[in-house]
Formats: C-alpha cells, structure tokens, sequence
C-alpha cells in the first residue's frame, strides 16, 4: 500500500492523522498545532484511549506519547537516585574540561558528557572506570561503536541490543533485562532512538550513576526522535550533570574539526566538484563516504563501479552472536574462488579473526558505505559525496560525515546542494524537555 493511502485512511479516522503520519517519517515525535481535535491530555497520562492525543499545542499518536512519556518518566527516576561519591584524586594529565567532566561523572546520578571527536570523551571514560572500579557496565547502541570503544578502553564493552537482551519491538516495549552495575556508561547516544531509550532507562535500576555520552550535532536515529538532544538541553538548563568538552586535543585533526565546526554553526565551507575518481581513491586508500543509498553517487552505485577482486571491503548488516559478528562491523572478504558468488575457499577477516565465509551472516560491500551508517567509526582518510537530495538532511549529515576523517577529507558535492544543507538543520520535535521540566 502507497504511503499516500495509508495517510487517507489515517487522515479518515483522525483530523490530525495524515500530517502526524509525514511528520513521524520525518523522525518527529509529535506536531505542534493549535486546536481541540484529539483526547485532552494533561501531561502525566501513561497512555490514552483514542487514536490522536493533545497535550497543549502538541499532537501525538498514542504510540509516541507513551514511548516519550516512559524516557521522561525513567530518567526523572534515575535523576533521584542516591549514588554514592568518588573522589577525583590525582586530575593526571587531565585539562580542565575534562577534570570537570570526570569529577561530574563521579559526583552526579545522571550525567549527559558531549563534545566533538578529538576532545576525548572516550579518554574522560576510561579515567571515570579507573576511578570507580568494576561494577561498570558499558555499551554502545552498534557492534561497530562498541568495537572501537573497546580498542580505546582495553575493557568489555557491549552493544544495548545484547546487554539489555532485546530481540524483537515487543521485548523493547515491556522486557528487556536490568543492568545490574553500580554504574552504567552508554556511548554513541546520539544514534539511539526513542524506542531504545524507553528499553534502557527502564532497565537501568535507581541509584546506578549512568553516564550518557555522545555528539548531539551529530545525525540523529534513523527512527525517531532526537532524545539525546533534548535530554542535554534540559540537563544544561537544569545546571548539573551536563558537561560539553570543546578543547580539540589532536592538532593534526583541527583543520578538519574547524571546517566541521563551520558546517555546524551554518557557515559555508569549500567543496570540489562531485565526480567518480574510482581509481584514484582506491590508490589513495579513502574511505568512501555518500549521503544517500540510491543514484549515480549513491552507495550501492559507487560500490559496484569501485567491486574489484581479491580483497573486498564488506561490512556486516545482519549480527550473528554464534561465530560474534555484529550489525556494523566491517571486514575483508578474502575471495580465492572465481565469480561473485560465495565459493569454499573464500575466506572472511575481521581483525585478527579469519573463518570461511560461507559461515558470514548477511552483509553488503562497503568500498562506500552511508553516512548513516558510518557513524560510530574513525577512518584515515575520507572522501564524501553529497549528491542531490542529501539538502533533506540538513547541516547534520555534512558534520557526520565530516568528523569521521582523522587525517584527511575530501568533500564533493553537486552544485548548491551543499549550501542548502548547511541552511538547514534536522531539528525533530518532541515535549520530552517541557515534560521534564513538568515533572
């Protein structure tokens, strides 16, 4: 069924229903419009009988109400919690933003810590572990960003699907196990969305110190909602448990975070002209980064144009706990055996570990690989393609894409289509700041 029938059918049975309908494709968790249409909220309901909920002038399906009513009342529970307090100790090679980020962490039940890459978040991280022990849990929302969280702490770290034990959107409504740690740190929380949140603060138990981590300039969950976002906005406003760390501690990457830095406060920045060089980023060992997954600069297309034999870039899309592969993680397919298909003798390698590849969950190439799914992830040398179409986006995807180089970039992009995304910003709506601060 076309999404424009679904909105009519919708639109039949609630005034509100098709623009809430657009909206929530659009990762809003509500709208903001004036009227009396829709059941009459007055904040503190858990759910309502009815299709279409008013609270002031928001409007919400009942779904999104109760998704963001559970993040607003589980972290309002957290924030009670009595935790106890560490002492700093020895602030070691620390700067200032960081000692204060470290003493926050130690000090508060529920800190929001962000900052662009290269300010060291995951340094403040490790020294907050060392300073408070092993009753530590730590996650991150992909296989891909607990992965390189774990190289950076040489400690475990898991992803929230498997800690949390969620399998299906059902579990991520009612289930999910309790994380029982004395403190719960959860990095990359710009990429989780409301559904998730919902999971992880419920299952969080009052009195752990939960440390939530992030880049809020980043894109926001493919699925809706930008809660980090608010969660920060209202920790900041509210005076403690918000710490933001500006101080770039890589010289060699400050060229690239300032003109990230650009992009972010709306400015404009230079850019080449968009057009293949298969051969020529191959050579150069770029990672290719597109905006968009369709079309002649879009990743499927790029891929097959950069496909070579030998050594193939993939990355996993489907995780498999058995042979420990997770949704995101790239490797080499190692191919010995002619033609595209999977022969015997082709072999898989991620890191030190190598198997048949046969034994490979699914996955797609990754010679380009979307900004999306990029996030997360540190590459050497990154080209980025922003084709027609990547303005819907907004400044977001540019500053993403953007921040995942450590020594070099390459910006491409279709002309004016660059100037519009930095016009615009991918703002999703919700009440999750205004109901906080109404509890």
């Amino acid at each position: 069924m076309e999404e424009c029938d679904i909105d009519q059918i919708v639109g039949e049975r609630a005034p509100l229903g098709a623009e809430l309908m657009a909206a929530a494709r659009e990762g809003h968790l509500c709208i903001r419009k004036e009227g009396n249409e829709g059941v009459i909220l007055k904040g503190d309901e858990e759910r309502f009988e009815g299709l279409v909920g008013r609270w002031g002038d928001l409007v919400y399906f009942q779904k999104n109400w109760v998704l963001e009513g559970s993040v607003v009342r589980e972290f309002g529970r957290l924030l009670d919690g009595d935790v106890k307090r560490v002492d700093l100790g020895d602030a070691g090679s620390l700067n200032e933003g960081q000692r204060r980020a470290v003493k926050e962490c130690l000090g508060e039940s529920v800190v929001c810590l962000t900052g662009g890459p290269g300010t060291g978040k995951s340094y403040v991280i490790g020294e907050v572990v060392k300073r408070w022990g092993t009753d530590v849990c730590v996650c991150a929302p992909t296989g891909k960003a607990a992965l390189l969280l774990r190289e950076k702490l040489d400690s475990e770290v898991g992803t929230l699907h498997s800690l949390l034990g969620i399998r299906d959107g059902k579990e991520m409504l009612f289930g999910g196990k309790v994380l029982d740690a004395g403190m719960v740190i959860v990095d990359e929380c710009s990429m989780i969305d409301v559904g998730m949140w919902s999971a992880l603060l419920r299952n969080v138990k009052k009195g752990t110190r939960l440390i939530l981590v992030g880049d809020h300039d980043q894109l926001p969950p493919v699925e809706a909602g930008t809660v980090f976002g608010e969660l920060c906005g209202f920790m900041k406003e509210r005076g403690k448990g918000y710490v933001h760390l500006d101080e770039c501690m890589r010289s060699d990457r400050v060229e690239i975070l300032e003109k990230a830095a650009a992009v972010r406060e709306g400015k404009m920045i230079e850019y080449g002209k968009l057009e293949r060089d298969v051969e020529g980023w191959k050579r150069g060992g770029y990672q290719v980064l597109s905006c968009l997954r369709k079309g002649p600069f879009g990743v499927e297309a790029i891929n097959e144009l950069m496909r070579d034999e030998g050594e193939i870039p993939i990355m996993i899309t489907r995780s498999n706990r058995r042979i420990e592969l997770s949704n995101g993680e790239m490797g080499v397919l190692l191919k010995r055996d002619p033609g595209r298909a999977i022969g015997k003798n082709d072999v898989a390698r991620f890191g030190e570990r190598e198997f048949p590849a046969a034994l490979l969950p699914e996955f797609e190439l990754a010679y380009c690989i979307s900004v999306h799914k990029s996030q997360g992830s540190e590459f050497k040398k990154v080209v980025l393609l922003v084709p027609k179409g990547a303005e819907i986006f907004g400044r977001e995807i540019l500053y993403t894409g953007m921040t995942r180089a450590k020594d070099e970039l390459i910006v491409l992009g279709e002309e004016g289509v660059i100037e519009e995304c930095v016009k615009k910003g991918s703002e999703r709506l919700s009440g999750i700041r205004r109901r906080l601060c109404a509890l």
